[in-house]
C-alpha cells in the first residue's frame, strides 16, 4: 500500500525530479521549490525507483526521457507497477523517441518539450496535478 497525502499539509505537494543532467535537475528543483513544492531529486532511474519502493509521499514524478541505464519511459512503466496513481511528467527534447517507445501517454501522464521556460514547467506541473493553473506562480 502506498502512503496517502491525508496527514500531509494539503498545501504541500512533493515532486520527484529525475534527470541525469545536474544543471537541468537543479533548475527544475529550484523552480519547483521556489513555487512552494517539496522536491526530491534523483540523478538516475534506479535511485528514483528506490524512493518509490520506500513509499516516500510523492505526488508527481518529472522524468527525463533519455537517461543512461534506464530511459524515462521504462522507469514510468516500473513506477506504474509500484504506484499506479502517480502522475508523471516527461521532460524531453526528444518527444519522437518518447512516442516511438510509448505511442500513447497513459492517464495522468504528460510531456513538456526541452528547452522549457520556468513558467512552462510550473504550468505543466499545475495542469497535471490539479487540472488547472491555480497553483501556478506567475
Amino acid at each position: 500500500m502506498w502512503p496517502t497525502r491525508q496527514n500531509a499539509d494539503p498545501q504541500r505537494t512533493t515532486v520527484l525530479v529525475v534527470d541525469d543532467e545536474p544543471a537541468v535537475r537543479d533548475i527544475e528543483s529550484r523552480t519547483l521549490a521556489q513555487a512552494g513544492y517539496d522536491v526530491l531529486a534523483a540523478a538516475e532511474a534506479e535511485a528514483a525507483l528506490q524512493m518509490i519502493r520506500e513509499n516516500k509521499p510523492i505526488d508527481l514524478v518529472i522524468a527525463d526521457v533519455h537517461m543512461p541505464g534506464m530511459n524515462g519511459d521504462e522507469m514510468a512503466r516500473r513506477i506504474r507497477a509500484l504506484r499506479p496513481e502517480l502522475k508523471i511528467l516527461f521532460v524531453t527534447g526528444f518527444a519522437d523517441t518518447l512516442f516511438n517507445n510509448q505511442p500513447v501517454l497513459w492517464e495522468d501522464q504528460a510531456y513538456l518539450d526541452k528547452p522549457f521556460t520556468r513558467q512552462g514547467l510550473l504550468e505543466a506541473v499545475s495542469l497535471l496535478l490539479h487540472g488547472d493553473l491555480r497553483h501556478c506562480a506567475s
